[in-house]
């Protein structure tokens, strides 16, 4: 390519290509969604969001924070998305878009991935 015909890099190519390059190193599961008969994706949580999530006084706000920061695409951050719903918090977006049982089975997915369920299974009783 010519270095005179070149596009000049912008801030958002270059936080745009953190957040990608970010995402390249996450675990990623794909989510089929009833209400939107479309797939999302998620990434798996780090130990430091669960135990927020897990933490907080209401259930429900521990998954609408636990899927708000880990489903990636669609970006449930993005400010547009939140203007075209004229939600007032951020993580409002979550109850706009997904039906309550879905959020409670998205969230509960997320903590799987994590590793908080089903991830250990007796394999023998032992007897004394």
């Amino acid at each position: 390519m010519n270095k005179n015909k070149a596009k000049k890099v912008t801030l958002q190519d270059l936080i745009a290509r953190a957040e990608q390059r970010k995402l390249d190193k996450k675990e990623l599961r794909q989510l089929y969604i009833k209400s939107l008969d479309a797939t999302i994706t998620i990434m798996k949580p780090d130990r430091a969001l669960v135990l927020d999530s897990m933490n907080m006084e209401d259930e429900s706000d521990g998954d609408r924070h636990l899927i708000y920061n880990c489903v990636v695409e669609p970006s449930l951050k993005d400010p547009e998305l939140h203007k075209a719903y004229k939600v007032v918090s951020p993580m409002d977006i979550v109850d706009e878009i997904f039906d309550p049982g879905e959020v409670a089975n998205i969230s509960k997915e997320i903590v799987r991935m994590a590793g908080y369920i089903d991830s250990v299974e007796v394999v023998k009783n032992i007897k004394n």
